[in-house]
């Protein structure tokens, strides 16, 4: 009897050892008859909005008149860009970006002829960030802010609204999705085989650098004594990629 029971045991492991490997088999098949490809997606297209930081920097050994000189210079230019026959911007569309106190510890030639050799300077900058779609206002923009106060142009990058980002990206993936299903079907083909069904999608996360715009800018001097200042915004890319698991058929 024990010897029969012990023939059943050794028949139930050699069967479910036998199942294991019928399954690992299965699965390495399974994987063998997957291709794997990935596409990616370049969208070309001009940017509709504009982003620009305007400072005023103000310098004083009276850290009291530096912060007053720098507000008034500051509220010209808000005034400024708010006004509807200049800048015409919303309230919306403006924003203080950073404000800063801080030591001058290198002055330079200038300052010394101004305050004396051994006077601590201080220096007070105060910047704003606009948001705009006129794009054809940039360079106006740009001009009016340097004739009202603004002494410095810390940044300007052209980039895409949301919605229009949003837009060209389900583009961006239908190119994508084609070049990877392309691919698919150039190897399948030359080895015989064909294309089934999607085993797996991956759409990887992209990132849209804005276009910043080259800013060997002229002083601010030479901004409000010269021409308007030309800005072309150029293109952007907005970029997709999947990466499609395909059944070999």
């Amino acid at each position: 009897m024990q010897i029969k029971r012990a023939s059943i045991v050794l028949v139930l492991l050699l069967f479910c050892l036998a199942g294991l490997a019928g399954a690992e088999e299965t699965s390495t098949s399974t994987k063998e008859q997957l291709i794997h490809v990935s596409g990616n997606g370049i969208v070309k297209t001009t940017p509709d909005r504009c982003e620009i930081s305007f400072s005023v920097v103000t310098k004083n050994p009276d850290v009291k008149a530096a912060q007053k000189e720098n507000a008034r210079k500051m509220d010209t230019v808000m005034a400024m860009l708010k006004d509807p026959s200049k800048g015409n911007l919303t309230s919306a569309e403006i924003s203080t970006s950073s404000y800063s106190i801080s030591e001058v510890y290198s002055p330079d030639d200038a300052l010394k002829a101004k305050f004396g050799e051994n006077v601590t300077i201080y220096e007070v900058s105060n910047t704003v960030t606009i948001e705009t779609s006129d794009l054809e206002s940039v360079g106006d923009l740009i001009d009016m802010a340097v004739s009202n106060g603004a002494n410095e142009v810390k940044s300007l990058q052209f980039t895409l609204s949301k919605p229009r980002t949003a837009e060209l990206r389900s583009e961006a993936l239908r190119i994508a999705v084609e070049k990877a299903r392309a691919d698919a079907d150039a190897v399948t083909l030359a080895m015989g085989c064909g294309v089934g069904s999607v085993h797996e999608v991956t759409v990887e996360d992209s990132y849209n650098p804005p276009v910043y715009y080259n800013q060997d800018m002229r002083s601010a001097k030479m901004v409000a004594a010269g021409p308007s200042t030309p800005i072309e915004p150029g293109s952007v890319d907005v970029s997709a990629q999947v990466s499609i698991a395909y059944m070999i058929v």
